[in-house]
């Protein structure tokens, strides 16, 4: 059976998990507004600044669709090239593969999309870098790209399993030791 990856949205404001918006403005304060914060300033002189980044999003379609929330979480999404170029473990095939596999939890592959209107590359999403935005912005700003694409299911699903997998990831300082427990049984 063939599934389909992608499919192209066209001209919406509806957003759910596994929408990509190209070239999303992110919103990010500088340091200086947290630090006033902390300062208890009266006054507080910061700056926005404002970053475009490809995104995909993370957030359940169905908290999306029921309006259970006000906020959406995002992760950037990077050509499979870039993190090549600028990881240089990634230029050994072997830890290609192994983020084929899925075996690098930071990290997570979506395939090659191509229309005459998009264009997209092996890609990385990134769960090192996690945002969150108003959803009646991204609202907006999906509705103001004429098409975007929407991970469809089981690849949407995937993606999700694989950031549940990131952050329940638990390192332990001291394992309990193997014998310990044998005086139970």
């Amino acid at each position: 059976m063939n599934y389909p990856w992608y499919k192209e949205v066209h001209d919406s404001d509806s957003i759910t998990q596994g929408d990509i918006i190209f070239e999303c403005p992110i919103p990010s304060p500088d340091e200086n507004l947290f630090q006033a914060i902390l300062d208890e300033a009266e006054e507080i002189e910061s700056s926005i600044d404002l970053q475009t980044a490809d995104i995909i999003i993370l957030t359940q379609a169905c908290d999306i669709e029921h309006d259970k929330i006000d906020s959406v979480v995002l992760c950037p999404i990077w050509p499979l090239s870039t993190l090549i170029e600028t990881n240089s473990y990634f230029k050994a095939s072997k830890a290609r593969e192994s983020l084929r596999q899925g075996k690098e939890p930071a990290y997570h592959l979506l395939g090659e999309y191509t229309s005459d209107k998009i264009k997209l590359d092996f890609s990385i999403v990134d769960f090192h870098r996690i945002y969150s935005l108003p959803k009646k912005y991204i609202k907006q700003i999906a509705k103001n790209r004429t098409t975007r694409l929407r991970l469809l299911p089981p690849y949407r699903e995937h993606l999700s399993q694989a950031f549940a997998r990131y952050f329940m990831r638990v390192g332990l300082p001291i394992d309990i030791e193997k014998d310990a427990i044998k005086a139970y049984s």
